[in-house]
């Protein structure tokens, strides 16, 4: 296994993922989709990880599939590419059910597998140089990691097929119309604007934020009185939690809260 082709690393209570295959544009490989999702399962359940940062090294945030390997055996290469789609989108999971906030960083390219972790994110910042293709039917493939999913979800159906059958390049600024980006900043800025946004997130109510991450993923999936009893049920924990009361005494002494997560 090829070691270090996912860096992770700890500013407080955040985790930074760092794809770092740099000299690839970061494409995915079986050992960064392994790599990924063990770090990815391990921060789900550690609880002194409240905030999760995803971004590329070397100018890129992932620029898709490494293709290399089909270059040899065909045979062998769609097994490993099955094979490879299991810690994929098992690491796609763990970014929706984690009870944490995950903020994607985009700079350079991102396409296809890098299409599908910026999606599954719940925060996106780009520099205004990040260029964005799905390019999945460029080789004649479906997508994959969620992106039929979420593109519809985001944009609609008509938009959706326009972006996953057309493989136009675009911009951040289409991008953030489009509101799979949440901003975007100037290249020289985007690192710096992006460890303001984990800290705040750090720093905030993470049960709130867990809960509140369920209740928008099952926006779609059910009527509004489901949906209603649903909110009903994560009010309840939350007002029960201990940053609650935090807020409520902060509220009385005129002060910022200082939230623990818990």
């Amino acid at each position: 296994m090829a070691l270090n082709e996912v860096l992770s690393e700890r500013r407080g209570q955040a985790l930074i993922v760092t794809f770092n295959r740099p000299d690839h544009a970061n494409a995915l490989t079986m050992d960064m989709a392994q790599q990924l999702f063990t770090i990815l399962k391990n921060a789900t359940t550690d609880h002194s990880v409240r905030a999760v940062m995803l971004r590329g090294a070397g100018g890129n945030y992932m620029d898709g599939l490494d293709m290399s390997f089909y270059r040899l055996n065909m045979n062998d290469a769609l097994d490993k590419a099955n094979q490879l789609i299991l810690p994929y989108h098992s690491a796609i999971r763990e970014l929706q059910v984690m009870d944490k906030p995950v903020l994607s960083v985009i700079d350079g390219y991102v396409t296809g597998t890098g299409f599908s972790f910026m999606l599954a994110s719940d925060l996106v910042i780009a520099s205004k140089s990040a260029r964005f293709n799905t390019r999945f039917a460029e080789y004649a493939l479906t997508p994959d990691g969620g992106v039929s999913f979420f593109l519809a979800r985001k944009l609609g159906i008509s938009r959706a097929v326009e972006i996953m059958m057309l493989c136009e390049e675009f911009n951040a600024e289409r991008a953030e119309r489009l509101r799979i980006v949440n901003k975007v900043v100037e290249d020289d800025s985007l690192q710096e604007q992006a460890l303001v946004w984990l800290d705040h997130l750090v720093a905030g109510p993470t049960k709130a934020y867990g809960a509140i991450k369920k209740l928008a993923n099952r926006a779609f999936e059910q009527d509004l009185n489901a949906h209603l009893g649903l909110e009903h049920m994560y009010f309840g924990q939350s007002s029960r939690s201990f940053d609650f009361r935090e807020a409520v005494r902060a509220d009385n002494e005129g002060r910022e809260p200082r939230f623990t997560g818990t």
